[in-house]
């Protein structure tokens, strides 16, 4: 009998578990790589692990997806490493090559732990380093630098995607001069690109749009289908400009691109074209660049937007994303007439989501920008029209149950700023009846509860609007407002100031029971517990922007 035919068996049934993905799969395979090295260290030559033997099980770990898997494939591949170094006569079916070496790599691609970008990255060395001591098999090539850029892609640490866009230019140098095993391809330039866009780096846009450019070049002097630029890939950029935070010239750059992509795809690539998401994103910067022409600019190329639609271009149909972020952009410019266009836009889209288009249909956040508009509007009356807009909400929501619709606290606490921040004494008295009202009906809510912000919005609502002659007023409805707070766990630094501005010094000693320098740090820990506890929500957000990026394109496609 051939001695390896009982090897390939083996080899057959662990790649068999490898392929199959099921849960303990994986260490089903090691189990029968452990049972070979056993048999074949007593003496059953027919069962002598290999290279392929090796490589199944890797596989099987990196196809995982379990906790430690990249790990796991890492200390196996070592194993086998240091089994060939030891003998490499006895051993010489063990030699490690490329593919062994980029299945550990994208297995620490895939995995979700901290520093796994850098241990596919030590790989990516080891492998440059084994290369050049003699091992030609072992050359790094696209996919090798491909999944260590992407690794760092879905890292999401500071300065991933400068190390992702320097690996880049390593690969387009050495294939320059002239190694063809290193030639970056979409998927390549696809992660370069993802992970400059959402890293919110200083100058991370521009190097995202550099990227693009280098890839239409690409397409432009070689051809091929190996690089293909698509719609998604400048759709990626135009997001990065939008929330790059560089005011009117990223909203600039971003119409910029718009018109290179409807440019490229009339010269007859149909790879790029405009969609509804690419000009939500043009919008998107405008609404963000905080300039004056901003919300004119926004709702400028809306209109364009609705334009091309009417005129049959279905791939441009400005959805409920589109106009809340019009809306959006009329709340933040605070300009005179801002806030009742910004409430014309809400009654366009009702009026269209009435006549049977869903794809308009106002939600929660559509009303809540609205008022958000008047609230920083300074007009006379602004708090009444954000109180009606609230229930008009509330009355919605009632008759329908419809959960796109739900009032939640962003939409209180708009209504009670709008409040808190009225500008005319004409105002004042039903101003301050309003904010407590609506603090009252959010306080008995079953399902939605005031949060630190509320109490802070509510304290300017009486150091504002409770004339500072009526010291008993001020100092009663900032007592039932702080023993609510402290109740609740939301006192913090802010809460404590606006405290401050509403009683005076006895009375702050006498409720928070410490003098005004007092920090929330230094209260009682339940006062604060609710802050704490949102922090450590926060700071896991922050460790999954990645994932959560992805499930706002998601939502935004779908809209």
């Amino acid at each position: 009998m051939n001695i390896y035919y009982i090897s390939r068996q083996y080899n057959v049934v662990i790649n068999a578990y490898a392929k199959s993905g099921g849960k303990g799969a994986a260490q089903e395979a090691e189990h029968l790589l452990q049972r070979m090295h056993m048999m074949y260290d007593q003496g059953d030559l027919s069962v002598k692990p290999n290279v392929v033997t090796y490589g199944a099980v890797i596989d099987a770990f990196a196809k995982s997806m379990e906790r430690n898997a990249a790990a796991r494939a890492d200390a196996l591949l070592a194993n086998m490493v240091a089994l060939h170094q030891s003998d490499q006569v006895r051993h010489s079916d063990l030699r490690p090559n490329t593919y062994v070496f980029n299945t550990v790599i994208n297995a620490w691609a895939k995995s979700k732990e901290r520093g796994a970008a850098a241990k596919a990255e030590e790989m990516l060395v080891a492998m440059d380093r084994l290369h050049a001591s003699g091992f030609p098999g072992l050359k790094p090539d696209a996919f090798t630098y491909t999944a260590v850029i992407d690794a760092y892609a879905k890292s999401g640490f500071r300065g991933a995607a400068s190390r992702a866009d320097l690996l880049l230019d390593q690969m387009e140098a050495k294939y320059a001069a002239g190694d063809q095993d290193l030639k970056p391809n979409t998927f390549t330039y696809n992660a370069v690109i993802n992970a400059l866009a959402k890293s919110g780096e200083p100058g991370a846009a521009a190097r995202a749009e550099r990227v693009l450019h280098n890839m239409v070049n690409r397409l432009r002097n070689h051809g091929g289908n190996d690089v293909k630029p698509t719609t998604i890939n400048f759709n990626t950029v135009l997001d990065a400009w939008a929330k790059s935070g560089e005011g009117e010239a990223a909203a600039e750059r971003a119409e910029a691109i718009l018109e290179w992509m409807d440019r490229l795809n009339k010269s007859g690539n149909t790879d790029v074209k405009p969609d509804t998401i690419t000009f939500n994103a043009v919008i998107d910067a405008w609404a963000r660049s905080g300039c004056k022409r901003g919300p004119q600019r926004a709702e400028q190329i809306l209109n364009h937007m609705d334009e091309l639609y009417q005129g049959g271009n279905i791939d441009v149909k400005p959805d409920t994303y589109t106009y809340n972020t019009l809306i959006n952009a009329l709340a933040k410019s605070g300009d005179g007439g801002s806030a009742a266009r910004a409430e014309e836009i809400l009654s366009i889209m009702e009026q269209r989501y009435s006549a049977g288009d869903k794809s308009f249909k106002p939600n929660t956040r559509s009303h809540t920008s609205v008022i958000d508009a008047w609230a920083k509007s300074g007009e006379q009356g602004a708090a009444m029209r954000a109180e009606a807009i609230l229930t008009n909400l509330r009355n919605l929501y009632e008759n329908t149950k419809d959960p796109d619709i739900k009032p939640n606290v962003y939409t209180a606490n708009a209504v009670m700023n709008a409040c808190a921040f009225t500008k005319h004494d004409v105002d004042r008295e039903e101003a301050l009846e309003m904010a407590f009202r609506v603090f009252e009906w959010l306080d008995i809510q079953p399902d939605i509860k005031p949060d630190a912000y509320t109490f802070t919005i509510m304290l300017s609502v009486c150091a504002n609007l409770i004339p500072k002659e009526e010291t008993p007023a001020r100092f009663e409805s900032a007592k039932m407002l702080f023993e609510k707070c402290c109740e609740s766990g939301h006192v913090n630094d802010h809460v404590l100031w606006k405290l401050k501005l509403t009683v005076n010094e006895f009375e702050y000693h006498q409720l928070v029971g410490a003098g005004v320098e007092t920090k929330a740090q230094d209260l009682p820990q339940p006062w604060s517990r609710a802050v704490a506890n949102n922090r450590k929500q926060a700071d896991s957000r922050n460790s999954n922007w990645v994932a959560r990026n992805r499930r706002e394109r998601r939502a935004q496609q779908h809209q």
